[in-house]
């Protein structure tokens, strides 16, 4: 298979993956109250730490292992999608489930979402990507199918959406991906202990890169209200159309940076942030132009909350879509260390302005801070990534 053929199938198999999750919340939207939704979005927020983290850890290492033979971590996939599933219990009983039941069938599908995205990320790192779409595409096909139920006006509830989702989506899913590769998966692999060294070190950075917005919905959900958590949720779906391109990057094109570019990988690296952050600018310019009705039609209740903040929500999408560059320098010459650092002074920039702003209660003060945070964030890492390139020069 042709690297531009490769490629291409890797970010259709990326956005599959991604259009499921953003069209699930939009079915959900539309049938769910705000405060139902705040619940399954904050479940959805803890569903979302978890995956990132493992995406950020192994995926990241499976990726550049770019085309050797893998055998992924499957156990441990299972065991940290089960941890998140304890969390999100404990954390219902402390911060609030809003009584929804759709809250536990979301977090129950980590340990059947967790291992299928590992085994994608193993699959495109072997050069077997169409493998990895023919999975995605039966979970969009159901999520597809549960969508078209709501806007023909079925009768569905926010749990029984939730379960066809996760067990008969996530679950084909998952049995279509790993069928294939059975005699791979069932295979003795020493693969944790091979790469202890560096997941010491990753593994820590991928916890602190993906903690903030696990911090903003939990703050939000205790101090606030969980119609705030569905109201960021909301503009965090009408944006996902462009930013499943940032999950498409390790996934697809960081084997390619790391097998091909070499020391030019800065030159992708560069035109990818700016090339992104264009297409954030014009979708979140098209999204403040959608008419009220429209907005109703796709998040519910939700629209109106969700409209009030969608201008800053644009803007902190746009400050990531540049700090994507960087991002993607460091990692491709695997300075984990230095993103780490800058990890930690990007988390106590968040902490500091949540406790600024959440005690005014104003969703819109949040997202400007949350938005600050982001841009002190980015300069920092565009500084270490001219550091780093300077060094290789």
């Amino acid at each position: 298979m042709s690297r531009i053929r490769r490629l291409g199938l890797g970010v259709i198999d990326q956005g599959l993956s991604s259009l499921s999750n953003m069209l699930f919340l939009v079915a959900v939207a539309r049938e769910a109250g705000i405060d139902e939704f705040g619940a399954v979005s904050f479940a959805y927020a803890l569903f979302a730490f978890g995956l990132a983290v493992q995406r950020s850890s192994i995926g990241t290492l499976i990726a550049l292992s770019a085309g050797k033979l893998l055998v992924p971590p499957l156990l441990g996939s299972v065991l940290w999608g089960a941890t998140m599933v304890a969390v999100g219990v404990g954390l219902g009983a402390v911060v609030g489930d809003g009584g929804s039941a759709a809250y536990y069938v979301v977090l129950s599908g980590c340990v059947l979402i967790y291992p299928q995205d590992l085994l994608r990320y193993s699959a495109i790192a072997e050069r077997r990507v169409g493998l990895a779409t023919v999975s995605d595409g039966a979970w969009m096909a159901v999520t597809l199918a549960l969508l078209l139920a709501s806007l023909v006006g079925a009768t569905l509830s926010v749990t029984a959406i939730a379960a066809v989702w996760v067990f008969v989506g996530a679950g084909t899913g998952l049995v279509l991906i790993a069928v294939p590769v059975l005699r791979v998966v069932t295979g003795r692999s020493h693969w944790l202990r091979d790469h202890a060294s560096e997941l010491r070190t990753l593994g820590p950075d991928a916890l602190l890169a993906c903690t903030a917005p696990l911090m903003l919905a939990a703050a939000m959900a205790h101090y606030m209200s969980l119609g705030d958590v569905a109201a960021v949720r909301g503009a965090g779906t009408l944006l996902g159309p462009v930013t499943m391109i940032f999950s498409a990057l390790p996934a697809v094109l960081l084997p390619e940076m790391a097998r091909v570019f070499g020391n030019d990988r800065s030159r992708l690296a560069t035109v990818q942030a700016v090339v992104m952050s264009a297409l954030v600018l014009a979708w979140g310019g098209a999204l403040l132009l959608l008419p009220d009705a429209a907005g109703e039609q796709v998040l519910g209740e939700s629209w109106a909350n969700s409209r009030t903040i969608l201008i800053w929500a644009v803007l902190e999408i746009v400050i990531w879509a540049l700090a994507t560059g960087p991002i993607a320098l460091l990692g491709s010459y695997r300075q984990w260390r230095t993103l780490i650092r800058v990890r930690i002074v990007y988390l106590i920039t968040v902490g500091c302005t949540l406790g600024v702003t959440v005690p005014s209660g104003s969703l819109t003060r949040v997202m400007i801070g949350m938005a600050f945070a982001s841009a002190v964030n980015c300069t920092i890492l565009t500084v270490a990534a001219r550091r780093e390139k300077a060094r290789y020069s």
